[in-house]
């Protein structure tokens, strides 16, 4: 943590992952978003939610309570994540209708395919495409041949009113709550135009994002995050996982060497990465034969392994780099160094900051 600042065009981003908690707070300054305050709260032992988003021995409660009032920050307003894996994300087509009745055919159509009751999630959607669905007769569209392409997010209700409960015991306020593919592309991505696969390597799972001319096209997670690399150091070197932790994110591990003893010990999860990664491009590309992935940006506490956008640009023949969450937000030049250490673990929270600075305007 560092620098406080003052004023009213604040917003906290707050992401609660599976082991700790990231917190960061931006501020408005001449129309430019900068960095003001962060915290991390991080744990490779602990385990902060489960798959239901069970929170165990009210630690979230605990911990969150302690990092605000540890780093001061200047605004209680936040865009809080929800994790990758409670939220399915789905496409549906629709054909061209009022907006008014949008609304209630989504919901007809979201039946078919959330495996919950309707009235159990939280329905969200947006209009991603529209195109002609039949050839074009005697220069006139056919009518009633126009189709709407729509983004359906749904979310448990209890995962929300779980979530909301706990940070709202902070006596923060919550402006929105937000996927946290939907912040990682914000942050990263941003109006940039092309196609691009994301990859969030985070401590208990891995996030893969296609985003395309700005929008989600495809979302994938799998349990196998930076904790496995840890906890197969650990034990091949019989350590304790914190020092396999600083092992994991120092300059020791070599990929791009075959023969090099700590790579073959993390290339077996390494490899699973990479066989997903494998998996979605030709997904994709089925659906997309028009278009190809153009570049992976890799983020998440998982992505410091030292030489991984290397080794992952030479397995699968593609551009492949780290990404900068702090690209789209201003810090100062004294802060540089040390908030880009930590910049890959903060990719969400910043994305969701950026959101609470536009929900403000």
């Amino acid at each position: 943590m560092f620098g406080l600042f003052f004023g009213k065009n604040h917003s906290l981003g707050i992401d609660v992952g599976t082991t700790g908690i990231k917190i960061v707070e931006l501020r408005k300054e001449n129309n430019v978003p900068m960095l003001s305050n962060y915290a991390l709260s991080y744990d490779s032992g602990s385990l902060l939610q489960s798959d239901g988003l069970e929170i165990l021995n009210g630690q979230i409660e605990t911990i969150l309570q302690s990092m605000m009032k540890k780093a001061e920050f200047k605004t209680k307003r936040a865009v809080v994540s929800v994790p990758s894996f409670l939220a399915l994300i789905s496409f549906v087509e629709l054909p061209e209708m009022p907006a008014s009745e949008i609304e209630k055919a989504i919901q007809f159509e979201a039946a078919k395919f959330i495996p919950s009751p309707i009235d159990e999630v939280n329905i969200g959607w947006e209009i991603v495409g529209n195109y002609q669905e039949k050839p074009v007769e005697g220069g006139q569209p056919n009518r009633g041949s126009q189709k709407m392409q729509v983004m359906v997010v749904s979310v448990p209700n209890a995962a929300v009113d779980r979530l909301s409960s706990v940070v709202s015991s902070s006596r923060i306020k919550v402006m929105a709550m937000e996927v946290e593919n939907f912040a990682t592309v914000r942050c990263l991505v941003g109006n940039d135009k092309g196609t691009f696969m994301i990859v969030n390597i985070g401590a208990k799972a891995t996030d893969f994002t296609v985003v395309s001319d700005e929008v989600i096209r495809m979302t994938r997670s799998i349990d196998i995050g930076g904790s496995e690399i840890s906890r197969a150091i650990a034990s091949s070197l019989g350590i304790d996982l914190q020092r396999a932790d600083r092992i994991k994110k120092s300059s020791q591990i070599n990929l791009l060497n075959p023969k090099d003893q700590l790579s073959i010990l993390v290339s077996p999860v390494v490899g699973m990465i990479i066989e997903e990664i494998k998996r979605l491009q030709e997904l994709y590309h089925k659906k997309n034969s028009l278009r190809k992935i153009e570049k992976i940006i890799f983020t998440g506490g998982g992505s410091k392994l030292s030489s991984l956008v290397e080794y992952f640009s030479k397995q699968l023949s593609v551009e492949c780099q780290k990404g900068n969450p702090l690209a789209r937000i201003g810090v100062k030049k004294e802060h540089e160094k040390v908030v880009g250490e930590v910049a890959s673990e903060l990719t969400v929270a910043i994305g969701l900051a950026l959101r609470g600075l536009e929900i403000q305007k």
